[in-house]
């Protein structure tokens, strides 16, 4: 585990990401979220964070966008583009997004001059014009349940028509065979079933000889026999052969539709993704809202000034969270923080390191608005019990070789700087000289 790695775990980021993605309503969305990548400059977290501010001003005034409740068909357009045949179920899950884009496509436009962080962030989706004829296509052709109209095709229809038409002879037909003298002593019971798609009467079991038929199945008891009497043979030949026809029509129909898609597919493909960060910047706005968060105003000089600043996990846990004023000018490089037992140390250094990732990451934090935030290009922590047993290390000891790690990172990132723009760190140690004798202890003190 790489320091990075081993900073976000003793942070727990990943379980504030999580708290996150619990606000977004789609798995593409949700993974994002979990997956936020982190601004590398200060524009970009700038930019971020005003994403987040014009989406919550939205939101507070009721012009939230169109629920992003979406279905993630990344791979029936990858295979729709492989020439595959995409199932019903699977049009009708696109023609859902793209109803969705649309109506996207609307919001974005509508809010142009009072939201261009958040219109620039989704651009895409001012874009799919284009897709308005495969909605039109899809719709025509599929109901909202996933199944496929009568209406989609002339052909379709006809063949529809002209199978109910001989399913309805064919009930005629076994229904006077049911109520006939005929029948009455043979059969179990009075109704007729469906086999094999083939129209079949049940008769005992005892009296099957006495019906020229096939046999298409037997009960489980064996009491009763399930024939096709020999006088319903050519009518289900003909329901049959129709039902053919309607089967290889539905799948011209579904071929040419999910051509119609692959025809699209990149301009779907980039929509897709677009209301994916849209949702992710709406999971961001009303994450911050449950956390009773603000925007803050942010700064490259290494500038900390945070307002009753509060742990975001614990907000998320607790009705009453103590708050903290942390305060750390550009002439301070190092903060000491000292006090008695569960007095809340560990608590406040956890504070300053997630939020110098939150707003990287495009979040508010929950504290006084009028505070302020570095932005940090790398931020290393090195916090709670290090004991490493499976390299048999002390505690201290492995506090010791984590440091020279930082250590080393660090100058071999300000070699490798190239502009000699001064880079700012915030390094987070806890405790790193206990767990060992005072004496060794006290020659790093």
């Amino acid at each position: 585990m790489n320091l990075l790695e081993q900073t976000t775990q003793v942070l727990e980021w990943p379980r504030l990401l999580d708290a996150l993605a619990g606000h977004a309503r789609s798995t593409m969305g949700a993974a994002g979220c979990r997956a936020l990548e982190l601004a590398n400059d200060l524009p970009d977290a700038q930019r971020r964070q005003q994403e987040t501010t014009e989406m919550g001003q939205l939101q507070a005034s009721g012009e939230a966008p169109p629920t992003l409740a979406f279905q993630d068909i990344r791979d029936p357009l990858a295979r729709a583009t492989k020439g595959a045949v995409l199932e019903v179920h699977e049009l009708r899950d696109c023609a859902m997004v793209l109803e969705l884009l649309e109506e996207s496509s609307r919001f974005v436009e509508r809010h142009r001059s009072d939201a261009p962080a958040l219109v620039s962030a989704a651009y895409p989706l001012l874009s799919v014009g284009p897709l308005r004829s495969v909605k039109t296509a899809l719709d025509a052709a599929i109901h909202p349940d996933g199944s496929i109209k009568e209406s989609a095709t002339p052909e379709l229809r006809r063949l529809t028509h002209q199978v109910q038409g001989l399913k309805q002879q064919m009930r005629d037909q076994v229904n006077q065979m049911l109520h006939s003298r005929r029948y009455e002593e043979i059969l179990q019971e009075q109704y007729f079933a469906q086999r094999e798609g083939r129209y079949v009467i049940p008769v005992k079991a005892d009296m099957r000889g006495r019906v020229q038929g096939i046999v298409h199945d037997v009960s489980a008891s064996g009491a009763t026999v399930f024939i096709e009497p020999r006088e319903l043979v050519e009518l289900n030949n003909s329901i049959k052969v129709v039902d053919l026809e309607i089967e290889r029509e539905v799948r011209r129909i579904l071929r040419e539709l999910s051509a119609c898609v692959a025809a699209q597919s990149e301009t779907v493909m980039a929509g897709l993704h677009a209301l994916a960060v849209l949702d992710g910047i709406s999971a961001r706005a009303s994450f911050g809202r449950q956390l009773k968060a603000h925007p803050v105003s942010l700064n490259d000089q290494g500038r900390v000034r945070l307002r009753h600043a509060r742990h975001p996990l614990l907000v998320l846990s607790k009705e009453q969270v103590v708050a903290n004023d942390i305060l750390l000018d550009e002439s301070t490089q190092v903060l000491v923080i000292s006090g008695p037992n569960t007095g809340g140390k560990t608590v406040t250094l956890k504070i300053v390191g997630l939020f110098a990732l939150m707003v990287r990451a495009g979040l508010h934090l929950p504290c006084d608005a009028e505070s302020e935030m570095a932005i940090f290009s790398d931020v290393y922590a090195d916090i709670g019990d290090a004991q490493d047993l499976a390299r048999d290390l002390s505690s201290f000891s492995a506090h010791m070789i984590q440091m020279i790690q930082l250590l080393d990172q660090t100058d071999r990132q300000r070699r490798n700087d190239r502009d000699g723009t001064p880079q700012q760190w915030l390094v987070l140690l806890d405790e790193p000289v206990t767990s060992t004798d005072p004496a060794e202890g006290a020659v790093l003190v």
